[in-house]
């Protein structure tokens, strides 16, 4: 028996954290999409590779080590990355990988920001003033505007990590949208007592980082229990990562793609999404909190209820 055509809309949301991912794990992604005539919507992480310093979440946020055992950390980051930024030297990713960059805006994919530093974002965001905030994301604005000709449109937060004074200095880079929380449905996220003029567009799925080595979801079923999730008729995001489905589960992401050919899955990128949204009546209003999901270590923004 054939299976369902979903019809489900599916917007895949590539976020690139290191520069072990971009350099090698982008290609691979490029590679795979091209093969299955898929555009997908890159976010790229411009500034120093600081991963090394990531090594201390193990300390601070609770099941931060069982994630990386889970998925089989060294595998996915190689050795070298771990000490970035401590015992080795911190790369700067842009500078040493434009030209692999500018490949993917070649290829015919939406390109946007994903941050200047990607560990000082995910682990001191609540700890920088306004100002510090600000001048974060005018580092990585002015690095994208170095590669690209043009400032970034769109921005996703590092591991959905976003506080109020984040947001608020978001609206200041008059992005199209942002890709910064995990919900269901797009909305208008509030900050300083007010709606902000921002766009919010959030992954709605759980990544395979997540999923992996929980609630028995192996490598052999995960695809038929993603796709279990997807609503038919509605638009989904999935994050995907250049250092997982890039690298250590290519296959995986391959074999996902040739699944949604034959279950009717609909390829759109956030920036289509975007557009579509920006022609329709007003959308929902809601604050943003910070909560645990399952799989993941440490709080990620979501829309708060009501």
């Amino acid at each position: 028996m054939a299976a369902e055509t979903l019809n489900t809309r599916l917007a895949l949301k590539i976020d690139a954290d290191t520069f072990r991912g971009t350099r090698d794990g982008v290609p691979g992604l490029l590679e795979e999409l091209d093969r299955a005539g898929v555009k997908a919507s890159f976010f790229l992480t411009l500034g120093p590779d600081n991963s090394g310093k990531a090594v201390l979440r193990v300390l601070r946020k609770k099941g931060f080590l069982g994630k990386m055992l889970r998925t089989n950390a060294i595998k996915m980051y190689g050795f070298s990355t771990l000490f970035y930024g401590t015992l080795l030297p911190a790369p700067r990713i842009g500078q040493r990988l434009a030209g692999a960059l500018r490949s993917i805006e070649s290829a015919g994919h939406e390109v946007n920001l994903h941050a200047w530093d990607h560990v000082r974002w995910q682990d001191r965001l609540d700890h920088l003033s306004p100002e510090e905030i600000e001048a974060e994301l005018a580092r990585g604005a002015g690095a994208f505007a170095e590669i690209f000709g043009r400032p970034p449109r769109a921005f996703a937060a590092p591991a959905w990590f976003c506080t109020e004074a984040g947001f608020l200095a978001l609206e200041k880079q008059s992005f199209d949208y942002l890709s910064v929380t995990r919900g269901p449905a797009p909305f208008r996220p509030r900050a300083g007592g007010r709606a902000l003029s921002l766009l919010e567009i959030p992954t709605t799925l759980p990544t395979l980082d997540e999923a992996l080595g929980r609630d028995g979801v192996t490598e052999a079923n995960w695809i038929e229990r993603l796709i279990g999730r997807y609503r038919p008729g509605q638009t989904e995001v999935l994050t995907v990562h250049a250092e997982t489905e890039g690298l250590a589960y290519r296959p995986l992401f391959r074999d996902l793609l040739a699944r949604h050919r034959d279950r009717g899955v609909i390829p759109i990128t956030l920036a289509e999404v975007a557009r579509e949204l920006g022609e329709q009546g007003p959308l929902p209003e809601k604050a943003v909190a910070l909560c645990e999901i399952p799989g993941r270590a440490g709080k990620v923004a979501v829309p708060a209820a009501g």
